[in-house]
């Protein structure tokens, strides 16, 4: 049965090619005049099509070529079929109009033509827009006169090409346009204003201040008496409470100057070839041999598409409706031995199609640079700040994703299969594509090799983490900026990040500063589950559980999908997981809830579930080589070094209050900011931040010590401090 369909498509495919080789012949004949039958041939066509005899056997010309590689008569959708119609009959129309005056209308020119017919089929009086030409020009002249005819030929004019372009690739050419001049706008914005920006005024000479009341270690507050004639300053309050909205815990954004993105030409050419040849030419013969295999196991099937992606060919095939899909997969490993391939998939059934998926790997590994996948992200995502390429499915379309949309990513794989050049792409996306000042990172490195190139970078808010302890302690400093975000959100009465920095550009707050995406990545999550497992778990189940809408994202990368590594609660609260190339079965149940990544390729094949997604995506991963990487974390680092924040430097967990106490005593600022607290009168956590440049946990721990010594009053809920101590003009 399948041999005789085999030799049925081979007649009708030779029928094919006869019969472009004939019309193509005749063609020929006819244009050239070849003979008498060239010439008559010639004037019978142009009797019909008149003066645009040309367009004609351009049109004749182009379809034998199609059916003769091809090997089929062209489908062509119906409005590419009503646009062609269209154009013709303008056309045929344009001729026949410039061959008449205003005077000739009507159908007395078609009985006028009509009994010329010898002399314009012997060529002794030309055929103007032919038969055909004519007729119409008179139906239209007599409906709409010479003038309204005019107005009809230009609207079939407009009309075909309407249909014939199609507007979403021109609609993405001008939005790629104006991208890149608004981007150009902007560079040449921010160099004029870094050229013309003065020099800041130099800081005026402090009063010293005198006490009232000397300081003593007893927190006992003392009465000071103040002259009438003396002038107190008395700070008004703020809209938000200064002690609890405190921006600075939650990494804040600092004014980073004349930062420009790196230019895409820091990456290395696309020199490979977007298409193989080879790869076409083996999923023909593939896809009959398939076919075969599959009748000799007693399974009717017809082959419904062919997708070539850059390291896999899938096969859609469709068996009869009596064929259980079970029976299909059953036979995976016999697939294949005939095909001999390294390792086959098959995906039964395709979710939401009607068919089997079979993907067996390609005769050529086709690369996916990160160059080609930056020029082709869709102009209505090129504003996402936290969007990566991730790499291109079995079509070959570029898959993008957005971070703040997973929220959280974890990423699994075997040594070798293209995790960390998974990770380092991410990496570099986001720093071609965001400022410091929008995108800070944490890296974590247990291995303390995988994130040396990025040491420098002026994302970090902190220097790369590669002890164990001290990552567990970075997770908890994490969850406490991710708490006091939310507690900055709720005073100011908005629901995420997006909306609080929308709402500071609309109305600045004075105490108030805008926050900057946090992203977490963590190299190797086995590491630290060893040596602080319940830490790590509940640090990270906080984070994956309420962070995305503080903006804190968290990305964890591991070789050892076991589930004493990621456990139940992990998997739970990160939706979104990429696996590579893993052992066995288990490890991918571990990681996708299903087998299949055990049957991966390495060197980036990837299987992707996004949130929300019922099934796994196959990608062909983004390759980033370790040149290009080094490249771009030396152009960054040369613009700018890394500001980090205080409470990574110098994290204080576990030290109680005397320690906190003693060691703020002993800070060389602290008789700075008492002075300050006095002059102003203003006592909160975040002027002292803002003032001196300090972390969250030193400005609190030098709070601490002013309310212990009487300078300032506990907390008053909303109202801010009450400041006890006040400026004298008296040196004594």
């Amino acid at each position: 049965m399948a041999r005789r369909k085999t030799l049925r498509k081979e007649e009708r495919k030779l029928l094919y090619i006869i019969n472009a080789l004939i019309l193509f012949t005749l063609t020929i004949i006819s244009f050239q005049r070849f003979g008498i039958v060239g010439i008559y041939l010639d004037r019978l066509v142009r009797f019909f099509v008149g003066e645009t005899i040309v367009f004609f056997y351009v049109l004749m010309f182009l379809y034998a070529l199609f059916i003769l590689f091809w090997r089929k008569n062209p489908n062509l959708r119906l409005k590419t079929s009503i646009a062609l119609g269209l154009l013709l009959t303008a056309v045929i129309l344009t001729a026949s109009y410039r061959a008449y005056t205003r005077s000739d209308i009507g159908f007395a020119v078609f009985e006028e033509w009509m009994s010329n017919t010898p002399e314009i089929f012997t060529e002794a009086l030309s055929p103007n827009g032919g038969l055909v030409g004519v007729f119409l020009y008179s139906l239209f002249t007599l409906l709409f006169a010479r003038t309204g005819t005019l107005i009809v030929i230009v609207f079939l004019y407009i009309v075909a090409i309407l249909l014939f372009v199609d507007w979403k690739y021109v609609k993405k050419a001008i939005a790629k346009m104006r991208s890149a001049k608004n981007r150009v706008m902007t560079q040449i914005g921010e160099e004029m204003a870094y050229e013309e920006k003065t020099e800041p005024e130099l800081p005026k000479k402090k009063h010293r201040l005198k006490f009232l009341t000397p300081d003593v270690k007893e927190p006992e507050v003392q009465e000071v008496v103040v002259p009438e004639k003396r002038s107190t300053v008395i700070a008004k309050p703020s809209l938000f409470d200064e002690r609890e909205v405190t921006t600075k815990s939650a990494a804040t954004i600092h004014n980073i100057g004349n930062y420009v993105l790196p230019d895409i030409k820091i990456l290395d050419e696309v020199a490979a070839k977007s298409k193989s040849s080879a790869n076409a030419n083996a999923a023909v013969f593939k896809g009959k041999k398939l076919l075969e295999i599959l009748s000799n196991f007693g399974i009717n099937a017809t082959l419904v598409a062919t997708h070539i992606g850059p390291a896999v060919t899938k096969f859609e095939v469709r068996p009869d409706s009596n064929v259980k899909v079970s029976k299909i997969a059953s036979i995976q490993d016999n697939i294949k031995m005939e095909l001999a391939a390294k390792d086959i998939r098959i995906e039964a059934p395709i979710p939401g199609r009607n068919a089997v998926g079979v993907e067996i790997p390609n005769v050529e590994m086709i690369p996916v640079r990160m160059a080609e996948m930056l020029k082709e992200i869709p102009p209505e995502k090129m504003n996402k700040k936290l969007l990566f390429a991730l790499g291109r499915d079995l079509s070959g379309r570029p898959i993008f994703s957005e971070l703040d949309k997973m929220p959280h990513l974890l990423i699994a794989g075997a040594t070798g299969s293209g995790k960390s050049v998974c990770v380092n792409s991410i990496i570099s996306t986001l720093l071609l594509r965001t400022t410091p000042d929008e995108v800070k990172m944490i890296l974590i490195d247990p291995k303390k090799v995988e994130f040396t190139s990025f040491q420098k970078i002026p994302h970090l808010i902190c220097p790369v983490i590669s002890d164990a302890s001290e990552a567990a302690r970075a997770l908890k400093i994490v969850v406490k900026m991710m708490e006091n975000r939310y507690e900055v959100f709720s005073k100011c009465n908005v629901r995420n990040i997006t909306a609080y920095n929308e709402l500071l550009i609309k109305a600045p707050q004075e105490h108030l500063e805008p926050m900057p995406w946090i992203v977490v990545i963590i190299d190797e999550l086995a590491d630290l589950m060893i040596v602080a497992g319940k830490e790590v778990e509940s640090s990270i189940q906080r984070i994956t559980q309420l962070a995305r809408a503080a903006g804190i994202h968290l990305i964890v990368a591991t070789q050892r999908p076991s589930v004493d590594v990621i456990t139940g609660i992990i998997k739970s609260n990160i939706p979104s997981r990429i696996a590579f190339a893993v052992s066995s079965g288990v490890d991918s149940r571990t990681i996708l809830d299903h087998v299949g990544a055990e049957r991966l390729l390495g060197y980036g094949d990837m299987l992707f579930i996004p949130v929300g997604e019922p099934a796994s995506v196959r990608i062909q991963g983004v390759f980033v080589s370790d040149d290009e990487v080094r490249r771009l974390a030396e152009t960054t680092a040369a613009q700018r070094k890394p500001t980090y924040d205080e409470a990574f430097i110098n994290p204080e967990d576990g030290e109680g209050l005397s320690e906190g106490i003693a060691s703020a005593l002993d800070d060389p600022l602290f008789d700075e900011v008492k002075e300050y607290v006095i002059e102003t009168q203003r006592a909160s956590t975040s002027s002292i931040q803002r003032r001196f440049g300090l972390g969250y946990n030193r400005a609190a721990r030098m709070m601490d010590v002013l309310e212990q010594k009487g300078i300032i009053g506990p907390t008053q809920g909303s109202k801010p401090r009450d400041v006890r101590v006040r400026k004298t003009d008296d040196e004594d």
